[in-house]
């Protein structure tokens, strides 16, 4: 079980390791389906049969979130530097040490860009069309 409660099974399991139903799917491999929860990252290891994925959800319009039957699947996953951004060190676990390094460097740079030291009240005002 890790800090947030959530538990994390190397065994394939029919039941979601977490309440949340926002899902990466991470890989297919041997009849398996590994699903990556975007909310707190639990692994999900399930038969690749059994992912009855949410058409609604696929069009963007399923209502349920959560309380929905089927999985909320996204069509692209999350990259290594998004979750590293949000979730911190812990994503980095078993990762590359040059992928490591990258995630890090790309978010000091982030933090530094975006870190406002100057008195702006905005962005510039757009000029009009008469004086282009």
């Amino acid at each position: 079980e890790r800090e947030d409660g959530a538990h994390v099974s190397d065994n394939c399991s029919a039941a979601r390791p977490c309440p949340h139903n926002d899902w990466d799917d991470v890989r297919t491999r041997k009849g398996l389906k590994v699903l990556r929860c975007r909310v707190c990252q639990g692994r999900w290891k399930l038969p690749s049969g059994a992912v009855y994925r949410c058409m609604a959800f696929l069009h963007d319009n399923c209502f349920e979130g959560e309380r929905c039957l089927y999985l909320h699947v996204r069509r692209t996953k999350s990259t290594i530097y998004e979750r590293y951004e949000q979730f911190g060190e812990r994503v980095l676990e078993g990762v590359a040490g040059e992928i490591q390094a990258e995630a890090r460097s790309r978010l000091v740079v982030k933090l530094t860009c975006c870190s406002s030291d100057s008195d702006d009240d905005g962005p510039p005002e757009l000029l009009d069309e008469e004086v282009l």
